[in-house]
């Protein structure tokens, strides 16, 4: 009798070895894949740890990496989940909570031929395509979903422009892939819709305004001296080349 209890005592710990430890690699690398497929850009997961006696789940160090452009689009610090954990192994992952804390946006522009890219628009294309198309991935729904501590960091070489804007927490519910969720990808869409009007506002029509303050304050006579000085030059090269030229033909 005791060898049976023992035996299964030992099978019950081995199950839950496996649940706990190469169960959750195994959901961290299809998390990886699945989201990358959707986004089309790389995604890597530092760690995913799953107690599916609590009910709980902590991703940490989450990397989004850029399509068109060098570098990360987006690092997270860490995430803190609530869910159904059996319903992880079921048709929809129920998620009662989700509660994502730090988030580094890294928005990037560069020029080409006086027309402005950036990084972010290039996901939101991606994401637009796939606005309300069906999933082929797992389904999940989150009944809510905080952002805290989001920080925006803002660089340009060209424009010579090198920011970092805090932007407000943020609260969402009922999103996700399923028939009633809200779309997560629209939801992700928006957000970088209004990061971009954020930018904008507090990033570009500031360092706009601050160049046409410079241009402004200018002294007129300093640039009409300037001009003055560049005028008699060439006036002079002139001469000396017409004076060059009558030598020769009297010669």
């Amino acid at each position: 009798m005791k060898k049976i209890s023992y035996l299964i005592i030992f099978l019950i710990s081995s199950v839950y070895i496996l649940s706990e430890f190469i169960g959750d690699k195994y959901i961290k690398g299809v998390v990886e894949k699945n989201i990358s497929s959707t986004l089309d850009r790389k995604v890597e997961i530092g760690s995913l740890n799953i107690s599916y006696l609590k009910g709980k789940a902590i991703v940490e160090n989450i990397k989004l990496y850029n399509k068109d452009f060098a570098d990360k689009l987006l690092n997270i610090n860490n995430i803190h989940i609530k869910l159904n954990a059996l319903s992880i192994f079921s048709n929809v992952i129920e998620i009662d909570r989700v509660e994502i804390e730090g988030l580094n946006l890294n928005y990037f522009f560069k020029l080409k031929k006086t027309k402005v890219y950036d990084n972010i628009r290039s996901l939101n294309k991606t994401l637009k395509k796939r606005e309300g198309q069906p999933s082929n991935n797992k389904y999940f729904n989150i009944n809510e979903l905080n952002v805290n501590n989001i920080v925006v960091l803002v660089n340009s070489a060209e424009l010579n422009i090198n920011q970092q804007i805090l932007l407000t927490n943020l609260k969402f519910t009922n999103i996700g892939n399923t028939e009633k969720s809200n779309d997560y990808k629209k939801v992700l869409k928006d957000f970088m819709d209004q990061t971009i009007m954020t930018v904008k506002s507090k990033v570009l029509n500031v360092n706009l305004k601050n160049k046409l303050k410079v241009i402004k304050n200018i002294d007129e006579d300093v640039i009409k001296e300037t001009i003055k000085e560049k005028l008699d030059f060439n006036k002079d090269i002139l001469k000396d080349k017409l004076k060059n030229k009558l030598k020769k033909l009297i010669k």
